[in-house]
């Protein structure tokens, strides 16, 4: 599948329309023809294909009956299809909302798998309605809180965890629900005799026929003479021709009956009717903490994906949009019997590499979905679950990233500690605490820092306008001047720090006359800081010293105008420039 050149007849550019902020996917549909409408045909078959034995086997990771991996794959994608503003973004069950829903539903429900459906959809609900609001009220911006580091080690640390889990099925040993890490190796570890060959003999043959599938066998074909367009689509369709197969050998064998390989058993054919009998279920207020952590979640991975595939066209998304969209379509999600679902990479990347160009692509691959769902459930009854175990674990194993830990520590130990405590996190105390673990710490490192901001005195490099930290270039100073750059927003947090820095730089200089603070480091100076800036003055004034201000940012000086500290400086103490103010101050 060779990607679309980015040149190539683009999809005009969305107008700002009602219409098209809230169903962007009718503007799009305007400017489709034929070549585009057979990409996204072809794109939204090749996603289907890929998506039907992801979407059981997210299900099963999640603690529920196969079948809701297919229902999430159905109604949920056709209505972010028409209100999501990515175009090639794939929506639908993924591994790390679907271990964040059985983590949340293991002491919920217990071993009641009806209660696990229900508070399955009470999930999907109260994600969906989190995301809607925050929508609503444009506040994605909170996300941000969720470093990158803090991010990458909850991925890496959840996948492990995954991998984790899927080690029972794959070894045929039982292991309780909603146990840590640590605990589950030691009870398989313990349990070891009591592995099913047979079970594990066909989860690792899956592992190792998906893992060649990938790489190796698009390069063995694209060797013998095969286009690469076809080998890739030839790699793509692996994950289903296994389960085929394996559907066919457990057959064969009787595999559950005469060697105890565990199986998907019946799935209801067709799909349910909507239903609002959830609503009146207890629970709500029990699972609103994990609804929250699933949409945060949820968002952060959908929108990082959406924005890297929109970047790559040249194509816009819409952050808050992107909120509301994923908000109804959870709704609805719950509405159809599914679990909360989100914008996946591995099928986004599908999506996309195939040529995808409107989400006409992923109304189609719900279309072949939902007719898998009406027309071959009843051959899914003999699939070993070892088989989808081998499937999730190939799909997450791409997510550990120890490489991008190493680089954070080496860069900034702050940030090393906090990505790591999230990975042991997941791993020691579970999903939600190593992530509210991770975003506590993080932002405790960024209090910190800001809360001890590089305070710098510079001078002149000379026969130039450029002024520079005097521990770090040879400039010229001046005996009745002190020019000190703030290289941080002052705010109540790092106010104690500045006054204290500021008065240690005063009590080392004597025959100063002004002090000139350079602004061009400050974006925001809040009432406390000018509160210290008014004492400042008072202060220098009392001594004979002169305070100005230099490079003061517009909307900074905007707040400023109408202080009281300003009209005490006046226009002449203010200054566009540091050089401006040195050559008034210096006449140099």
């Amino acid at each position: 599948m060779a990607n679309i050149p980015d040149q190539e007849s683009p999809i005009p550019v969305r107008s700002h329309t009602a219409i098209s902020r809230y169903l962007p996917l009718l503007e799009d549909l305007k400017g489709l023809d034929r070549k585009r409408f057979s990409q996204d045909l072809l794109a939204g078959t090749i996603t289907a294909i890929l998506l039907v034995p992801q979407a059981l086997a997210y299900a099963l990771l999640a603690g529920l009956p196969p079948e809701v991996g297919l229902y999430a794959s159905v109604i949920p994608p056709i209505v972010y299809a028409f209100t999501g503003t990515s175009r090639t973004l794939a929506v639908g069950p993924v591994a790390v909302a679907a271990v964040m829903v059985a983590a949340a539903l293991a002491p919920y429900a217990g071993d009641d798998p009806a209660k696990y459906l229900t508070g399955a959809l009470i999930l999907s609900a109260l994600s969906g309605l989190i995301m809607l609001i925050m929508g609503l009220l444009r506040l994605g911006w909170l996300t941000n809180f969720i470093s990158h580091p803090v991010l990458s080690g909850f991925t890496t640390g959840a996948a492990i965890f995954i991998i984790g889990t899927q080690l029972a099925a794959l070894t045929g040993i039982h292991v309780p629900r909603g146990i840590h890490f640590f605990e589950l190796l030691g009870i398989l570890g313990s349990n070891l005799s009591l592995l099913n060959t047979a079970t594990l003999f066909f989860g690792v043959s899956a592992i190792l026929l998906l893992s060649l599938a990938r790489q190796p066998l698009v390069s063995l074909l694209t060797g013998r003479g095969m286009k690469q367009e076809s080998a890739v689509v030839f790699g793509r369709t692996a994950p289903l021709v296994i389960v085929i197969s394996a559907i066919l050998v457990s057959s064969a064998l009787a595999a559950k009956s005469t060697f105890g390989v565990a199986t998907v058993g019946t799935v209801p054919r067709g799909l349910p009717l909507p239903s609002l009998s959830f609503l009146g279920e207890p629970g709500w207020l029990e699972l609103l903490p994990s609804a929250l952590m699933i949409a945060v979640i949820g968002y952060v991975e959908s929108i990082s994906v959406a924005k890297v595939l929109a970047f790559r066209r040249r194509e816009k998304i819409d952050p808050d949009q992107e909120f509301r969209a994923l908000g109804v379509t959870n709704i609805a999600a719950s509405c159809a019997g599914a679990m909360p679902v989100a914008g996946g990479f591995s099928r986004s990347m599908v999506n996309f590499d195939a040529g995808a160009r409107t989400q006409l692509a992923a109304i189609v691959t719900a279309i072949l979905v939902g007719l898998a769902a009406f027309s071959f459930t009843g051959l899914l009854e003999n699939l070993p679950k070892s088989v989808l175990s081998a499937i999730i674990i190939v799909a997450v194993w791409q997510l550990i990233d120890f490489d991008s830990l190493g680089n954070t520590w080496r860069y900034d130990r702050g940030d090393g500690i906090a990505q790591a405590a999230t990975l042991v996190g997941v791993l020691a105390f579970g999903i939600e605490l190593a992530l509210m673990l991770g975003a506590s710490l993080a932002l405790v490192l960024f209090l910190y820092r800001t809360s001890r901001p590089h305070i710098a005195v510079v001078g002149r490099v000379p026969g130039t306008e450029h002024y520079r930290n005097i521990h770090r270039h040879r400039v010229e100073t001046w005996s009745n001047l002190l020019l000190v750059r703030v290289d941080e927003n002052i705010y109540f947090a790092n106010i104690p720090q500045v006054e204290t820095e500021l008065h240690n730089l005063l009590l080392e200089r004597n025959g100063l006359t002004d002090l000139v603070l350079i602004f061009s480091g400050v974006a925001y100076l809040d009432s406390s800081g000018l509160e210290m800036l008014e004492t400042i003055e008072e202060e220098l004034a009392a001594s004979g010293i002169r305070l100005h201000l230099a490079e003061v940012k517009g909307p900074v000086m905007d707040r400023l105008e109408s202080t009281a500290l300003c009209k005490r400086l006046g226009a002449e103490r203010v200054f566009l420039s540091t050089d401006d103010a040195v050559r008034k101050l210096t006449s140099a």
